[in-house]
């Protein structure tokens, strides 16, 4: 495996607590400063084998979510037919009206669930990512009624997430040792279930828009602007062909940054990134990263064509108890609601950035 870094970013880290409204902060300083629309380099992220002796693998890890907090897993165990059919089933569910998908799933802010149509806006654009995605929430209930009834969806996706949750918590309980030594082993991989009462792990099937002309795009949209995940860790399915995700080393780390640099899709691999709950969790031994999804290229529009991919969010179940030093504790359903308030309501943009760019 290997990290080749790129140019160089930086923000002062100072200005940033390590308290979620300052994780906002960062994601607006992005905006103010202009590094978020940075160019990426050709830099590539850690591939990491997961058939090694977890040793091994906890080694490169570790070495990988402290330089750039990005890295792609082969040989992870999800089936790879699985992962194919869940694109199907998702392809299937964003092809409908947009009416037909909100009535069959309408979005819940309290529970971070259903679909949504560009109702995302980040602290660091002030504009609507140009994406529609249906959010599955793991917790007793929350689904009943948000199912689209469509063949084998609900099977689909509940089998991934499935076999994305057992890898999430192999990758959280390597990770944990050095990351939260005050904790009892095995912590992490405890605190993310399920469809239980309290369950918070989200899939997030995401759709982004064909573009007929790029340089008609104002400036300051994306397809995902700038941000870090709210999670402990996120596991990325992407298809070959499709790229467009960049990622950049969290600027309060310390030490010096890279710059932005593309992720693109490894045949077979799943990628993963660090998210701030375990930044959190880790009082700072782990920095969530910041990453984004470009608009595309003249080439990839021609013809133009949408982009998907699908987003394994692991995020404690919301009775957790996050502590350590240095934080106010805290659970882990009052931070994520915090998030999803910063993203989601209504005013959080000033009202900028409502409009969807040209598309097909």
């Amino acid at each position: 495996w290997y990290f080749t870094a790129p140019a160089r970013l930086r923000i002062h880290p100072a200005r940033f607590p390590m308290d979620y409204p300052a994780e906002v902060q960062l994601e607006r300083e992005l905006l103010a400063s202009g590094l978020g629309a940075a160019s990426a380099s050709e830099g590539r992220v850690p591939t990491i084998d997961m058939s090694q002796d977890d040793e091994i693998v906890a080694r490169q890890m570790w070495a990988a979510a402290n330089s750039v907090g990005f890295f792609s897993l082969t040989n992870h165990g999800v089936d790879q037919a699985l992962i194919d059919s869940t694109f199907a089933a998702s392809g299937d569910f964003f092809a409908q009206p947009q009416e037909v998908k909100t009535k069959q799933s309408p979005f819940a802010k309290e529970h971070n669930a259903g679909y949504e149509y560009m109702s995302q806006v980040r602290p660091s654009t002030n504009t609507a990512d140009q994406k529609e995605s249906l959010q599955i929430t793991a917790r007793e209930g929350v689904m009943d009624g948000r199912w689209p009834p469509l063949p084998a969806f609900q099977q689909r996706s509940q089998s991934l997430m499935t076999q994305a949750h057992a890898l999430g918590c192999r990758v959280v309980s390597l990770l944990e040792p050095h990351a939260c030594p005050h904790l009892a082993p095995g912590t992490l991989a405890r605190s993310h279930n399920l469809w239980s009462p309290g369950g918070q792990c989200t899939l997030r099937l995401l759709h982004y828009f064909p573009v007929e002309d790029p340089d008609a795009i104002p400036p300051g949209h994306w397809r995902a602007g700038p941000h870090t995940d709210w999670c402990c860790v996120t596991l990325l399915f992407q298809r070959v062909g499709e790229a467009g995700l960049e990622c950049a080393a969290n600027p309060r780390a310390p030490g010096d940054h890279g710059g932005w640099m593309r992720v693109d899709p490894v045949a077979g691999g799943i990628t993963v990134n660090i998210g701030d709950m375990l930044g959190r969790w880790s009082n700072g031994r782990l920095m969530s990263n910041l990453h984004r999804v470009r608009m595309p290229t003249k080439e990839e529009c021609t013809p133009p064509r949408p982009r998907y991919s699908m987003a394994f969010f692991m995020q404690a179940d919301k009775e957790a108890v996050i502590e350590s030093e240095g934080h106010e504790t805290i659970t882990a359903g009052d931070y994520i609601l915090g998030r999803v308030r910063s993203n989601f309501d209504k005013g959080s943009a000033d009202g900028i950035g409502t409009a969807a760019v040209s598309r097909q």
